[in-house]
């Protein structure tokens, strides 16, 4: 939080990856007695993080029926017709127990994340024909790279600074399609010279191929590269995995990161859980979201997408339970909402919003939401936890953005376009910044909410937008709000801030992460689950197995 407020005599004073994994690391005594147990099983972590609070083990299934006094079964995720392989209870021997917080895959029960969405708007191509030589539309009809650059201030000059980089989580997506990728540039930013991009993949794995990667991750890929000119990008894949819920792979993906000496300095992420699929096993999500807290301390930008939120035919945003997004309502990431139109900009109603029932609200945003709360009145209060971390922080457009896809140009909306437009941002203010001897900006948040807010455009423009897990639409207002947040960006009224600040001043294995405290236990500690009432998980016929 220091390294992040601007008001603090650290700000800027980013740790090392040692300083970071200093403050991480188990007891020494935590690791002995872990991997000692493990080794009397035959058994050697197949990876340690960069502080040693995380063992991935791969083993049979055998093995960890045996090892964890377990019964692994398949269940079916009814929605998604998706099988996790999980067991109702384990146990381990109490003085193993005493230095663990969880070990995963067990008894958790999360639902595969939501596919990042993009919504294809139908008849474009025809109504709109757009050649790869050039014919644009207007930014009234078409979101293009040329389009943001004017709406908000973005240069662009190409960065020139060593050591920037933005990483891309490939850990719910399909690998980029790298002609798609071209065709967009080529069109769309004909004065690119050479573009840094790459993909690479963690565990084991290989990226191979060209790809086929779907419209969301397209939309993302192809605007953080075509607005963060010259400012190199790569795409990190989990590589070889079997974790359907895809939490291996976010995991995984974050600590390739931490291990990095000097690792990329904008991460941005756009995977997307239900928060409802943490409530047995929050320590998952608070692991999570420790780690990009760790990223932070570090110097690194975390940036995550709102949601995307069905509002197609006869459903919508409004739901009778709390539909809050995960790791957008992590406190120590940026969350982006989405935008559309241009004179003025109002909130887009596929964007999510709202109020997490995991984490607590951050004191960085305690005034702005309690401005929110007080102007819209109570009206919302039965509806959502209106005391927990308040989410999107800031906005950016996500509609009508022109896509290459299937080898063609499309139009999408997507809060991924979102993320991508602020990330690109974002490395460009850290270009500025490295070009004059100056930190990168590291956690955003404190910033945004204190001497970033004049170079933010308040978004005020429409009287609601349907925000999902509401029952009631929550109202979009000044300042700080549940749809928009803080606002969208200005390039050049940002730089004005942060230059002229005090900145100076292969497979899924079992995952064994070291417990924060240690209570006493005298016994062998069994830990169970129920599906009841919690998840839509079947089990799977026998012969499945």
């Amino acid at each position: 939080m220091a390294t992040g407020n601007p008001n603090s005599p650290t700000y800027g004073h980013h740790l090392s990856k040692s300083q970071a994994a200093h403050l991480t690391a188990p007891a020494p005594e935590s690791l002995a007695v872990v991997t000692g147990w493990l080794q009397d099983h035959g058994l050697t972590p197949d990876t340690v993080s960069s502080s040693g609070d995380m063992l991935t083990v791969r083993m049979s299934l055998e093995e960890a029926n045996s090892i964890l006094n377990a019964d692994y079964s398949a269940f079916v995720h009814t929605a998604s017709n998706t099988t996790l392989w999980r067991t109702l209870a384990y146990s381990v021997p109490a003085h193993i127990d005493e230095h663990l917080s969880f070990v995963y895959p067990t008894t958790q029960f999360i639902s595969p994340p939501v596919a990042p969405a993009a919504m294809h708007i139908a008849g474009f191509s025809t109504r709109f024909p757009l050649k790869r030589t050039g014919q644009s539309t207007s930014c009234a009809e078409a979101m293009t790279p040329k389009c943001l650059q004017a709406l908000y201030n973005i240069p662009s000059a190409p960065a020139t600074s060593a050591g920037n980089g933005i990483v891309i989580d490939g850990s719910s997506a399909r690998v980029t399609d790298l002609d798609n990728l071209k065709a967009f540039l080529a069109r769309e930013r004909p004065d690119f010279v050479n573009t840094p991009f790459a993909m690479q993949s963690v565990n084991g794995g290989a990226v191979r191929g060209n790809g086929s990667d779907s419209a969301a991750m397209a939309v993302g890929v192809q605007y953080t590269v075509g607005l963060a000119t010259n400012v190199s990008t790569t795409v990190i894949y989990p590589g070889l995995q079997n974790d359907a819920s895809g939490i291996q792979g976010l995991l995984d993906v974050t600590n390739f990161l931490l291990a990095q000496d000097i690792p990329a300095l904008v991460f941005v992420t756009n995977v997307q859980y239900e928060e409802t699929a943490f409530q047995q096993a929050p320590e998952i999500a608070q692991s999570l979201c420790d780690a990009f807290a760790q990223l932070g301390a570090r110097g690194i930008s975390v940036i995550a997408t709102s949601g995307h939120c069905e509002a197609s035919g006869s459903q919508s945003c409004n739901g009778d339970a709390s539909r809050a997004m995960f790791p957008a309502t992590c406190p120590y990431v940026t969350s982006v909402g989405s935008t559309q139109g241009i004179s003025p900009e109002s909130a887009a109603d596929f964007s999510s919003g709202g109020f997490s029932d995991v984490f607590l609200r951050p004191p960085y945003q305690v005034d702005a939401v309690a401005g929110y709360l007080q102007r819209s009145g109570s009206a919302n209060a039965s509806s959502v936890n209106t005391t927990g971390r308040a989410y999107p922080d800031v906005s950016a457009q996500g509609f009508q953005f022109v896509v290459e896809a299937d080898d063609r140009p499309q139009i999408f909306n997507s809060t991924s376009a979102s993320s991508a437009t602020f990330a690109a941002i974002v490395a460009l203010l850290n270009d500025r910044l490295l070009n004059a001897g100056k930190p990168p900006l590291g956690f955003l948040n404190p910033l945004l909410y204190s001497k970033g807010l004049p170079a933010l455009n308040d978004v005020v423009s429409g009287s609601s937008s349907p925000i999902c897990g509401a029952r009631d639409s929550l109202t979009v207002t000044p300042g700080w709000d549940p749809a928009t947040g803080l606002g969208t960006p200005d390039f050049q009224k940002l730089l004005a801030i942060v230059v002229g600040s005090d900145a100076d001043a292969e497979r899924s294995g079992i995952v064994m992460a070291a417990r924060r405290s240690s209570p006493e236990l005298t016994t062998d500690a069994t830990r169970g689950s129920s599906l009841e009432g919690v998840f839509p998980f079947t089990t799977a016929p026998k012969d499945s197995e």
